[in-house]
């Protein structure tokens, strides 16, 4: 991996745990609580009673206490030290037998057995990473066959994406801070591209569901609205 490259994966990290104190707000806005959402329509039907999970890039453990209260073992992971001591601070209060916080590197390398996972979460991480296809590798690896991998990324085709970066455009050339995540958020994916990727991986796509936007449910359907695409793909048995 490149200098740069390396330097633009900090330069993320750094970015997120300067959010970590203001990260559970974050979620109670109505636009973060749509991913709750977006998970039980990807879960529809499945059984998680007694499943292991990995919550890759987990934050302050939101998602990872959400999956624990639907009788998942998690262990979430995040590269930012501040994330992690926030949803440690968060699972001691409830749900602690079945969480677990670690802080890591890169979730391109994980100290976890192949094929000893029921289940992974990557949620609106991998635009921030330096090399998805590694971390999509690393899912592969530590999924049991016919595990799950849900994992949301940006949409190219979105009209908000668009409209997103083009004001992050304008704020730079005006010397302001528009949008300021699109300072690090820097792949996005069309569904055929992502879909390419994971078949890379050896996962296959499932299900996949747009969401995201500010609009109304029925626009956020169309994935030329929806500014974030989050797939269902599964490890073959």
């Amino acid at each position: 991996m490149s200098a740069t490259r390396t330097g633009f994966a900090a330069d993320a990290v750094a970015y997120h745990a300067s959010l970590a104190d203001d990260w559970d707000r974050r979620y109670r806005k109505r636009s973060f609580q749509m991913r709750q959402s977006v998970l039980l329509k990807c879960l529809q039907g499945w059984d998680l009673s007694g499943t292991v999970w990995l919550d890759a890039g987990c934050g302050t453990g939101t998602l990872a206490r959400w999956l624990a209260t639907r009788g998942c073992s998690v262990l979430g992971v995040d590269a930012a030290s501040e994330m992690v001591s926030a949803a440690q601070a968060g699972s001691a209060r409830d749900y602690s037998d079945r969480l677990s916080f670690v802080r890591v590197q890169t979730i391109a390398r994980l100290a976890l057995d192949d094929c000893s996972l029921d289940g992974i979460l990557c949620s609106s991480v991998l635009e921030y990473v330096s090399d998805p296809s590694a971390c999509l590798n690393e899912f592969a690896r530590v999924l049991k066959p016919g595990g799950l991998l849900l994992v949301s990324v940006p949409n190219r085709n979105s009209v908000v994406r668009r409209m997103q970066l083009a004001c992050h455009r304008l704020g730079v050339l005006v010397g302001q801070r528009w949008c300021r995540f699109l300072d690090y958020s820097c792949h996005q994916y069309s569904k055929p591209e992502f879909e390419w990727l994971l078949l890379e991986a050896g996962l296959s796509s499932e299900k996949l569901v747009p969401f995201g936007s500010p609009l109304p449910e029925l626009a956020q359907r169309s994935r030329h609205w929806a500014p974030l695409l989050m797939f269902v793909a599964q490890k073959p048995e």
